[in-house]
């Protein structure tokens, strides 16, 4: 009998980390380049030395699901902590269907602080916008960080984007 049970439990083991283990052949989730997504951080040199713009000082938005973004009139007055170690790269997952649906890529060491044009393919075509935990964007209208201006928003991001559906020409993120 207690062979029995060991054997029952042996099995249910196996069966277990069989569940567990990562299958091969599964394809991750890829991580894009920046320049594919964003036109104008191909230079990096550019940024490098440059303080980064400061952090606006209004209250961060997490978003729930089905929520869209609100336009901001906010002005930036706050500034970033050097010091202070990062808990990011810098990541943004974008989307040409609303709720993260249709071609996507992920992006990433965006310039911290530093507005960014979306790339020809991308602009005008982004239906949904995550920042990964810990990266805080804007995202404009226009190119340059002109045009309407998003509130700052975090994690999960939005999968509808309002006014900014498929209307998205440059955002800016900190983190």
């Amino acid at each position: 009998m207690q062979a029995k049970a060991f054997l029952s439990y042996l099995v249910a083991a196996i069966l277990a980390v069989g569940v567990i283990a990562t299958p091969v052949g599964v394809e991750g989730t890829s991580t894009t380049d920046v320049n594919a997504v964003f036109e104008n951080v191909g230079d990096s040199a550019s940024f490098v030395g440059a303080p980064p713009d400061p952090r606006p000082i209004e209250p961060i938005i997490t978003p729930k699901e089905g929520d869209v973004p609100a336009p901001s009139n906010t002005s930036v007055v706050a500034g970033d902590h050097g010091s202070l170690k990062k808990r990011t790269i810098g990541c943004v997952r974008v989307t040409t269907n609303q709720n993260f649906g249709g071609t996507s890529a992920r992006a990433c060491n965006l310039p911290n602080g530093h507005c960014v044009n979306l790339n020809p393919f991308w602009r005008y075509r982004i239906s949904s916008f995550s920042p990964d935990p810990y990266t805080f964007c804007k995202i404009f209208t226009g190119p340059n960080c002109s045009g309407i201006g998003s509130v700052m928003f975090g994690s999960p991001g939005y999968g509808n984007l309002g006014i900014w559906d498929n209307n998205m020409g440059s955002l800016e993120c900190w983190y």
